[in-house]
């Protein structure tokens, strides 16, 4: 598992906390209760969490190269072939 993989965890975290402190701050922030308000607010930064662990995974970086190194294999396969 790679290090970025951990932020995962943030959005759980955030989402079981906010019960808890809703409890303590007990107030409305843009006409709706704090809970509601902190559930929608983390939904959104679940989706910024996620996009961060895509880009710095490097999966993806390495599945384009393995790619790569198997298209130039068959070009030089086949024309070594004919």
């Amino acid at each position: 598992m790679k290090p970025v993989h951990c932020l995962a965890a943030l959005p759980i975290a955030a989402f079981y906390s906010g019960g808890w402190l809703a409890e303590h701050v007990g107030t409305r922030l843009a006409g709706l209760p704090f809970l509601m308000t902190w559930n929608i607010v983390w939904l959104l930064l679940t989706s910024v969490v996620m996009l961060v662990m895509f880009r710095f995974d490097g999966s993806r970086d390495a599945a384009q190269r393995t790619a790569q190194q198997v298209a130039s294999e068959r070009r030089d396969h086949d024309g070594a072939a004919s």
